[in-house]
């Protein structure tokens, strides 16, 4: 494709729009690229050297493209691709990002009894969404791969910083934790190498907030309505948030419609093999942590709101937003008058 393709593609899944006003800074330095699946958008204001502004922003997308070698599903030479060829024969080492990455997967995978689940690797190819290969499995196909909790399976070892796995029946798929993990390291990479004190990314779904805005105030995050969610000038709700971050999942950032008008988006439950079905159409998470709120994003839409409110109740300083397949919002407490 095009980037012309890429950029109204992306636009047309995004749920977060980015709402902003006031006094325009003295400086500001932006960088577009297509990386980690995504449209990743870096915009960074300061009172520094335009040369200082420019070189943190050009930083932070090289951070962002050494990520994605490391946790790219369909790069054959990521590391995310070695380990999946050969956890299962021997311990691999592991790159520091990697080692991390696997250790808050899992830790969610249990928390939310593989609702969150980083092992669903040969289901998601199975179903292609995404791609041009994206097609309605057979029952014969997804039933190898459903109810198996291969996140079990994965062991670490800290000290020697490997994983390997105990069967050879998965593959690994972070897709779901990955961005928001790169969104965690991209801002910490511009506050602490460059002092960057305010500033916006967006990688898609995933957006985190550096700071206030340049002119004081909180940033006013937009989270798309489900009838129109291409339509970014009319969000459903606005968030005002200060150095934090905001995560959405949601039925209709990637899906395909099946030759019977069916229509499956791409976030599956391992348990069904099919894309989640509890009447939710978009769980967005807030909190300071992006690579929390990626993984709670998708184990709180996969469990559905009630069972997702109790798994949000048990840990600290975090909110959520609901909206259901009827349109209707609702939230936790944390974020009213918000």
């Amino acid at each position: 494709m095009k980037r012309t393709t890429y950029f109204a593609a992306a636009c047309a899944l995004l749920f977060l729009c980015v709402f902003s006003s006031g006094c325009t800074p003295m400086r500001s330095a932006a960088r577009t690229d297509l990386l980690l699946g995504t449209i990743i958008d870096i915009t960074i204001y300061g009172r520094t050297s335009q040369e200082t502004l420019d070189a943190a922003a050009d930083a932070a997308m090289a951070r962002a493209k050494e990520l994605e070698q490391i946790f790219s599903a369909t790069l054959e030479d990521s590391e995310l691709s070695y380990v999946n060829q050969n956890a299962a024969n021997a311990p691999v080492t592991v790159s520091r990002d990697m080692y991390t990455v696997l250790e808050r997967s899992l830790y969610f995978a249990h928390l939310s009894d593989g609702a969150f689940d980083p092992t669903l690797g040969r289901l998601i190819k199975l179903w292609g969404i995404g791609t041009k290969n994206a097609a309605v499995p057979s029952e014969d196909e997804i039933q190898p791969l459903i109810g198996q909790k291969n996140y079990e399976h994965v062991v670490l070892n800290e000290t020697a910083q490997t994983v390997s796995f105990t069967t050879d029946n998965f593959e690994l798929d972070l897709g779901a934790i990955a961005k928001g993990y790169a969104a965690d390291e991209m801002k910490k990479l511009l506050t602490d190498d460059y002092n960057i004190t305010c500033g916006l990314l967006n990688l898609g779904g995933n957006v985190i907030t550096i700071g206030e805005r340049y002119d004081g105030g909180p940033w006013s995050i937009g989270i798309a309505d489900l009838q129109a969610p291409q339509d970014t000038a009319n969000p459903a709700l606005i968030l005002e948030i200060t150095d934090e971050t905001i995560v959405t999942s949601g039925n209709y950032q990637r899906c395909f419609t099946a030759p019977d008008g069916t229509l499956y988006h791409h976030i599956l439950d391992g348990n069904t093999g099919f894309p989640a079905d509890t009447g939710l159409a978009s769980v967005s998470i807030l909190t300071d942590c992006s690579m929390d709120a990626d993984a709670l994003s998708t184990a709180a839409f996969v469990l559905g709101e009630q069972k997702a409110r109790a798994l949000l109740s048990r840990l600290d300083g975090i909110d959520a937003v609901f909206i259901d397949t009827q349109g209707q919002i609702t939230t936790t407490a944390g974020i009213d008058g918000r």
